[in-house]
């Protein structure tokens, strides 16, 4: 019975060391980059990203299916305040800072 259990600590240990070893050898990929990958399989893709000060939330653009939204995220409890269907254009200018939140050209968030 203790030979039993040895053999089969033994191939565990092995088994374990195998895979640590072949990972060690290759370079894994960051939480970025296997985020982006997940969201492409859903066609989705991240245009850019703002924190929202006057609100206290995130501001998450992305594009699906060719359509443009913005997900507004409370930066507090990461909840979903709004998802809001937008032109491109006004993504564009809401991430280069030439339109705020509210939507008025010079009122920026910083």
């Amino acid at each position: 019975m203790k030979h039993l259990i040895l053999c089969g600590a033994l191939v565990a240990v092995s088994t374990f060391s195998v895979s640590t070893y072949a990972a060690q050898g290759t370079e894994i990929i960051s939480k970025e980059q296997a985020i982006k990958a997940a969201l492409l399989s859903l066609d989705v893709e991240v245009l850019g990203i703002r924190h929202d000060e006057p609100d206290t939330q995130w501001d998450v653009f992305v594009m699906r299916d060719g359509k443009a939204y913005e997900i507004e995220v409370d930066a507090i409890t990461a909840k979903i305040v709004a998802v809001e269907e937008e032109s491109l254009a006004e993504v564009q200018a809401e991430l280069s800072g030439e339109l705020s939140h509210e939507g008025v050209t010079g009122d920026v968030d910083k």
